[in-house]
Formats: C-alpha cells, structure tokens, sequence
C-alpha cells in the first residue's frame, strides 16, 4: 500500500456501488420488478434459472424504454423521477437514484429488449461487466424484457458467499411476495427451471391479494385494522391471538406502498401483543402506512430498506393503538375474509397445588411455618448440587445452579405447584423453583436427537392435514424432506402454496399438526441465525420439542411430576431448555432469611 489517495477507476467504483444495492439474486429481482411496477406494468413474469444463481429473466407489459434513453438506462445517477433535490421528498416511485439497473450490469451480464406501445420497432441492448457492447432496433412486443445471466462472474469473492439454490430462490419468491402483497392490480406468474412455483392473478382489493398470497391459515384467523391520525393511515390485516408464529419475519410493513423494515412499527405490533400471545411467539401482519412524502425520508438506505419518520412517535401510538382496538373488539374483518372463532379460555388467577398424599415419601400437604423450616433444615432431604461444589453459601436470589452440575431429586422434598406452572421443592439449603414446560422440553429434545440417527417412529394421520405456506418457504421444502421423516414428520409438497402432513412423530399430539409444521417453516426461512445445516435441524428438533413439552397453565398429577424429575435426572444438559433459558432457579436460606431482615 503506497499510502496516495487516488481517485478509483469508475468500473471499481460501479462495483463498489452495485455492493450496496446487489447482494444476492434477490436484490436483481426485487428492483427490476419494482422498476416494472413503476413501469405501469400489469403483468409481470420472472424466470429463474438455479435459484436466480444462473440466469434471472423479467418480463412485463409497462411503457417501454424510447431509443434515444436506452443508453441512459445503464448510467449512474440517470432517472427520470426528480428534477432537483426537493423531489427525493415528493417521489412515490420506487426507483428513483438511477443506482440499480447500472449496479446490475455490473457484476452481470444484461440484455434489454424494450418497447413503448405507440413505437414500430424496439431497441436491444446487451451490457457486459458495466460496458455497453450492443445498442440497436429490434423486433419485440411492447413493455420490457430484460434478462440477466453471469451474475458476480466478475466479483468471484461475492458469488462464493451465496447460498445453496433452494434458499435463494426462497428469497427471490419472498421479494415477489412483498411487492404482490401491495399491488393487487398487477398480475405475478414466476418460474422456476420451467415449472410455475407461483401465481398472483389480478386482484380486486388487497385483502383478495393477502388471502391469495398469505394463505387461508392467515384469512381464516385475520382481524381488519384501519386507523387514522393528523395526516397519517393506517390499514390493514393482524392475526388472531390463536394464530402465532416462532419469529416475526410474518409482520409485513408497507409505507406509501413501499415495503419496509422498521424498529419503530415492530415494536408498537408486539406491544400490543403482549399481554394476550405466549412468550417467544409472534402474530402476522400486514399494515399499510400511508403518510405525506415529506413526512417520511425513504433514502437513508441504498436499497431502500429502511426508513426515518419525521414524528417516530405518532407513528408507533397510531399502530399500538389501532391494532390494540382492533383485538379487543375482535370485529370480522372487511373485504370477504372468513374467520373462525377459538373458544376463549376463562383467566385463572395463580394458584398454589397441594402435592398430592402418595408423592415421594416425606412430603406433606400444604407446609406450616414449622414443617416448612423442618423439611429445609433436614438432612434426609437431598444431596444440594451447591454442596457438593464445596460452596457454603448458595448462589444469591433468583440465581441459576451450576450448569456444569446435574440436577439431583433425590430425597426432594415436594411442597406444590404454582401457578400450574413451576414445581416448588424443599432442600437442606433452600428451595428451587422447577419450570415445568423448560424441563420436559430438554426432556423431549435430547431425546429427539438422540433418535435423530435411528427412524423415530411415527404415528399417521387418520385425515391427512393440508398447511398453506408462503411461496418463499415452500421453496425450502425439498431439502429437508429426508430429514423430517428421519425425525417421524411425512410431509409432501402440495401443489403451489401447500404441504400435506401425512404422519407425526408419536410423541406430537396430532391436534397441532398445523402449528408444528409452521414453526418449522419459520426455522427453515431464518437464514441469518442459521449458518449450518446441523444448527438448522437442531433448530427443527427444538421446535418440535416446544410444541411436545408440557405446556405453562398445566395441572400435573404426582405420577406425572415423578416421572418429570426422574427423567430430567437422566437427561443431558438439563440446566436449560432448548432455548437458553433456566430449567431451575435456587434460593438459599440464607437468602431468604436476609430478605425478611433476619440477618
């Protein structure tokens, strides 16, 4: 490095550019189409070769391109959406920096084929690695066609870190599905190696083009949203509280028609989810935002990604609220869609369970204060994990036990269940704390991966149970069928949009088919926190242990509790569940004692 500031070629200066707007085939396939969208286009048909990896081919029936502009199409900073620079604030198009089609050609290889409809001939235009190689008439029909092959051929070290075939046609399919999410009168049809893998005919309204592209699990259990305040509304589509998902890529948030990630919104959806879905769950959305250009800057991000509202504030109480009045009301939602009612639970309050008489030997009912400190100061109790590592003290409240020492029930002395949720026992040193569900959720875990190398058996399905599933996550499908009936699941494509479960591991209960399959799918699609195959099936068998465990709410009789502590003893790792989170939770006497002042 000679240490002179020199000014970069423009090929490296392109390469750089397309660097933050080209990550991967689905950045080529989300703003050709949206240039399409722009276009005027009505139809739209994408062709993948490979998961877009080989080739990505586009085509519409929008304006057309004049002859004269073809060669401006490939030049940086050339668009004709603004003017001067208050237009970035007023633009309702989606592209408008002149970034994209440049970036595209390149890292590829693109051929452009264009006409307006009022023109005789068209114009064909092949660009290479940036450099324009060919510009003349041609026959074609009207709108744009415009295929891109070679794809990072000349960025090698950008092509090595793209994903197996499947995942990326699962994302290019996902950024189809945003853009037909929001434009129900523009008809979508994608290919993939030939075969049709997707269809979005032209629709009526949105909520037509939601049920067509959410599936009907979501239009069966939606609820409207339409709220508005000073200059901003809001509309849309929310899940029922019956109807979650293990994360929260399902929240879809469009502003000025623009699909969008923001913290901001995010937060206010799950807010008002808090208090009525389990924890580490997630409802599914679709919300339109539509507010004043001036009052939204949608150019702090290259691709358009991210967006910064002029009164965050607003914003995030508009959507908390609206969505909040929405589940309260419960109202069926406009635009035809059918729902079905789930029979709501009447709220308990916590309660605390008497062990029954016949639990293990030496517990009694409800503890006396002189019983209670009797059983904690005995030594027939059990062998406390905090001793036997040599520490006088246990750890202070609220505090974990070693996770490098197995849990030890011997000679445990059982005082209840409270709250139907946590198990309370009695030692020489104090008492813990058992979380029911973590417990038996390491339970059903570490033995689903020990059986992983075996068949697990199965138990079939007396009335197969068909599950919709987004275009994007059904792609992900083929890769992981052999793995899922090593693990007990008969699952087959079906159709388009659909998965037909045929048989369950027999530990499942078959009642929640549908969600088991929908946690999975959720798994399959998280490609951020999922880097390798094997965290990948781990994640499957953790979702599955989760929907097989002992749920929260759950009255447990002796046998029942017996048999939960004398498995959790056999089984490895069993600090925590599945997830990270404790198992146990210890509170020594001396601790309780300091806290009522007693030392």
């Amino acid at each position: 490095m000679s240490g002179r500031i020199v000014v970069l070629s423009e090929e490296i200066a392109n390469k750089i550019a397309a660097g933050e707007v080209v990550e991967r085939p689905a950045s080529i396939v989300k703003e050709m189409v949206e240039n399409s969208i722009d276009a005027g286009a009505r139809d739209i048909r994408v062709e993948l070769e490979k998961g877009g990896c080989a080739s990505i081919e586009i085509i519409d029936n929008g304006a057309g391109i004049e002859y004269e502009d073809v060669a401006l199409v490939f030049e940086r900073h050339a668009t004709s959406k603004i003017q001067q620079f208050e237009d970035i604030y007023r633009v309702a198009s989606f592209g408008f920096r002149g970034e994209a089609m440049p970036s595209i050609a390149s890292i590829a290889r693109v051929e452009l084929l264009t006409r307006r409809p009022e023109d005789l001939a068209g114009t064909r235009a092949v660009v290479e690695g940036g450099v324009i190689k060919e510009i003349a008439p041609a026959g074609c029909p009207a709108g744009t066609q415009i295929h891109v092959t070679k794809i990072f051929e000349n960025v090698p070290a950008r092509r090595k870190f793209l994903k197996t075939e499947p995942t990326e046609q699962s994302l290019c399919l996902d950024a189809i599905t945003r853009l037909a999410l929001a434009h129900p009168e523009v008809r979508f049809k994608v290919l993939a190696n030939g075969r049709e893998i997707f269809a979005a005919p032209e629709a009526k309204d949105i909520s037509e083009r939601i049920a067509m592209v959410m599936g009907a699990d979501f239009s069966d259990h939606c609820l409207s949203v339409e709220g508005e305040k000073e200059n901003v509304q809001l509309s849309g589509f929310i899940s029922r509280p019956e109807f979650t998902r293990s994360n929260s890529k399902n929240i879809f948030l469009f502003v000025n028609k623009r699909f969008v990630r923001d913290n901001i919104v995010s937060h206010a959806v799950l807010s008002a989810y808090r208090q009525i879905i389990e924890a580490r769950r997630y409802p599914a959305a679709v919300l339109f935002l539509d507010l004043p250009g001036d009052d939204v800057d949608v150019n702090v991000h290259p691709a358009k990604m991210e967006v910064r509202f002029k009164d965050s504030r607003n914003i995030h109480d508009l959507v908390s609220r609206t969505i909040a009045q929405s589940l309260a009301a419960g109202d069926a939602p406009k635009g035809g869609f059918v729902y079905r009612l789930a029979p709501r639970e009447k709220t308990q309050l916590p309660t605390f369970r008497r062990p029954a008489e016949n639990f293990p030997p030496g517990s009694a009912g409800l503890y006396s204060r002189q019983n209670l400190q009797q059983a904690i100061s005995t030594d027939l109790l059990f062998r406390s994990p905090v001793e036997e590592l040599g520490v006088k003290e246990a750890p202070a409240t609220g505090t974990d036990y070693p996770q490098k020492e197995p849990i030890v029930f011997t000679n445990l002395n059982y005082l209840g269940q409270f709250a139907n949720t946590y198990l309370i026992f009695a030692g020489n040193n104090g008492f813990i704390l058992l979380d029911q569900h973590a417990a038996h959720e390491r339970i059903v875990f570490e033995e689903l991966k020990k059986s992983a190398s075996e068949k697990i058996i199965s138990q079939p399905l007396l009335l197969p149970e068909v599950v919709n599933l987004s275009p994007g996550q059904i792609a992900l499908f083929p890769g992981y069928t052999e793995f899922l009936q090593e693990i007990g699941l008969e699952v087959e494509i079906f159709g388009r949009d659909a998965v037909v479960i045929k048989a369950l591991p027999a530990i499942l209960p078959p009642i929640q088919a549908r969600e088991i399959i929908a946690d999975i799918a959720d798994q399959l699609a998280d490609q951020n926190s999922l880097p390798s195959l094997q965290e990948r099936k781990e994640k499957i068998l953790a979702a599955l242990a989760c929907r097989a465990a002992i749920k929260a709410n759950s009255v447990l009789t002796s046998e029942e509790i017996m048999a939960l502590c004398r498995d959790l003893e056999a089984t490895p790792n069993n600090a925590t569940c599945p997830h990270g989170r404790p198992i146990i939770v210890n509170f020594s006497l001396g601790e309780i004692e300091r806290m009522f002042k007693r030392k």
